[in-house]
């Protein structure tokens, strides 16, 4: 089931969890010394396993609006789809992403638009079913699959393939093969409530959602954050950044949008929906769905 679900005017959101890995503070935060993580493990300790440790949840969104189904990032995917992945991530365990969409009565075949926040590998884990003795097929078969060719070029370079094996192969290069693929350069209206923004750093193409609708707002949004921890500490770098401190410049950036418009935000790898709010001085992430 959805681990939370939220409306924005006309527009329904349900957050779903593909997959929940413990990530290595040190790993992903290499900058960041581990007496500095105290504070927010007590403000927010859903978003850690044990005091070494980030739990790190791989979110997907489910979007409806003016008649279309939009589903945001597709996961680390399972051991046929994404397999040096899923073992390198969660030791081999499928992710549930096909499962949540059925018990929220979503088939493969109801998707309008698969849309990427980026391309790394647990962002794109359920793109392409592979059967043995078949031909590969897209796992939504009616759907377009939606990038910003910033990240379709970057992760075509041979050092960047060479991080992710078979990554390539198995989830981005059949989109283009099959016939599925738009690539984007800026904004997109994905529907006349739903925008498709620029928001890089994490990766060159790096986008969220802007949604807007009946008077209220919501910024859906990939890896510009990972975890409320960076709502108030926007300096800390994620060691998977390609440009950090770009990364720095849009998550500040979002953050006082974000704040300014009192709108809701999904930050991903940590579930539910928050809004940002101040305390003595510093801005924090306040869970309100």
């Amino acid at each position: 089931m959805p681990e939370a679900r939220l409306n924005i005017g006309n527009v329904e959101i349900l957050s779903l969890n593909d997959n929940v890995a413990a990530l290595p503070l040190s790993d992903v935060f290499p900058e960041v010394p581990a007496e500095a993580w105290r504070p927010y493990q007590e403000r927010y300790p859903s978003g850690f396993s044990g005091p070494d440790h980030m739990l790190g949840h791989f979110e997907c969104y489910l979007i409806r609006s003016e008649g279309q189904t939009i589903l945001m990032d597709t996961g680390v995917g399972g051991a046929v789809s994404n397999p040096h992945s899923v073992e390198a991530m969660t030791g081999g365990v499928d992710g549930r992403l096909l499962d949540e969409l059925q018990a929220v009565g979503v088939t493969p075949g109801d998707i309008n638009t698969v849309f990427f926040s980026h391309l790394h590998f647990d962002h794109v884990g359920w793109n392409v079913t592979h059967e043995p003795g078949a031909d590969p097929r897209a796992t939504f078969p009616n759907a377009r699959y939606v990038a910003h060719r910033a990240d379709w070029e970057v992760f075509q370079r041979p050092e960047v393939m060479e991080l992710f094996p078979s990554h390539w192969d198995l989830a981005l290069g059949p989109l283009r093969d099959l016939g599925v693929l738009d690539l984007l350069d800026g904004e997109r209206p994905l529907t006349g409530e739903v925008t498709a923004i620029p928001t890089p750093g994490h990766t060159p193409g790096s986008m969220s959602l802007a949604v807007v609708s009946g008077g209220q707002r919501a910024y859906i949004m990939g890896d510009v954050f990972h975890g409320p921890t960076q709502i108030t500490e926007t300096d800390w770098k994620f060691s998977f950044d390609m440009d950090g401190d770009q990364g720095v410049a849009t998550r500040t950036a979002m953050i006082e949008r974000a704040e300014s418009e009192d709108a809701v935000i999904a930050i991903c790898h940590h579930g539910g929906f928050g809004r940002v709010v101040r305390a003595e001085g510093r801005r924090y992430w306040q869970l309100v769905s």
